[in-house]
């Protein structure tokens, strides 16, 4: 599915102002479903007139939606709005100094485009989506985000998420085969720009069954590093592996738990056993759980200092 970045039609239209009400309708969106008018004109220092005025041109924008059936008149930011803020401060940052309006990855949860560095360089930008293509089954599979938070709003999620995700490679470029991260805003984050496809683009004649063995067994070898260090993905699977010339990259460590927590071991067989069922699959590998799994579930315990037998 590919979607519009709303937000970079928008940019060159916003003004100084403009992104003064947008903070203004973000940072009172932690205590108000909808935002009153006068709390963002207050806010954004502007009378109520000015503000109204604005709004309505973001609004047209779908930066923000408006609401007058509730007593008063009130907004929310859009993820279009979201995206807007996000951009702003990476560019103010000088992390970015332009964004391709064209897709080079889309998931379930998040969408990823090309950026250019001021210093030229190409990176990838990953905006994520919880919400829009998730809020009616909740994204059960990032439950955790939820746990002892009160405020559901789907762009603090998607914000959580990326930082989540953030941290992971944080930790784990430095030892194994992940993007290097660069950078973090809201739900955006900035990462090394890989030239590479991923296993699930390719066709089941794009690789002989020797070639697809010696990639399985470097998905194990980086994987097993990953667990020893205290990290299980808990969504590894063909799409979210990329072969990058002769070596591979795990991607998307939105989902990752740490071994300290109990879940994580279920977790660990079930990524073990997609993995292993997909190059069973499409590529005629066999390699059988049950050989797999000791030399894991041992890093899984040393992992959470424990012995293992």
């Amino acid at each position: 599915m590919v979607s519009r970045l709303l937000a970079l039609e928008a940019y060159p239209q916003l003004r100084d102002l403009d992104f003064r009400i947008l903070r203004g309708v973000e940072l009172n969106m932690r205590h108000h479903k909808w935002v009153p008018l006068e709390d963002i004109a207050r806010f954004a220092r502007v009378d109520v007139e000015t503000a109204s005025f604005r709004l309505g041109k973001l609004d047209d924008l779908s930066l923000v939606r408006r609401r007058s059936d509730i007593g008063y008149i009130g907004y929310q930011l859009t993820i279009h709005g979201y995206d807007a803020l996000a951009i702003r401060a990476l560019a103010k940052k000088g992390v970015v100094e332009a964004i391709s309006a064209t897709q080079i990855g889309v998931g379930k949860d998040a969408d990823v485009y090309v950026g250019i560095t001021p210093g030229g360089e190409q990176v990838a930008v990953k905006f994520n989506r919880i919400g829009g293509r998730t809020a009616s089954r909740r994204a059960g599979y990032h439950s955790h985000v939820f746990a002892d938070k009160h405020h559901t709003s789907w762009l603090y999620v998607s914000r959580l998420i990326a930082k989540k995700e953030y941290d992971a490679l944080v930790l784990l470029s430095p030892i194994a085969r992940v993007p290097k991260p660069i950078a973090w805003n809201r739900h955006v984050l900035v990462m090394e720009f890989i030239e590479g496809t991923e296993l699930a683009e390719l066709r089941d004649d794009d690789l002989m069954k020797e070639e697809a063995k010696n990639i399985l067994d470097r998905i194990l070898e980086e994987y097993l590093k990953i667990v020893r260090f205290g990290i299980v993905h808990s969504d590894l699977s063909e799409f979210n592996v990329v072969l990058t010339g002769d070596d591979i990259l795990i991607i998307d460590w939105a989902q990752h738990i740490t071994t300290a927590n109990p879940e994580s071991y279920g977790l660990l067989k079930r990524d073990l056993q997609v993995i292993l069922n997909a190059f069973r699959r499409r590529w005629r590998v066999e390699k059988r759980f049950e050989d797999v799994w000791p030399e894991f579930e041992k890093a899984w315990h040393e992992s959470r200092g424990e012995r293992h037998e």
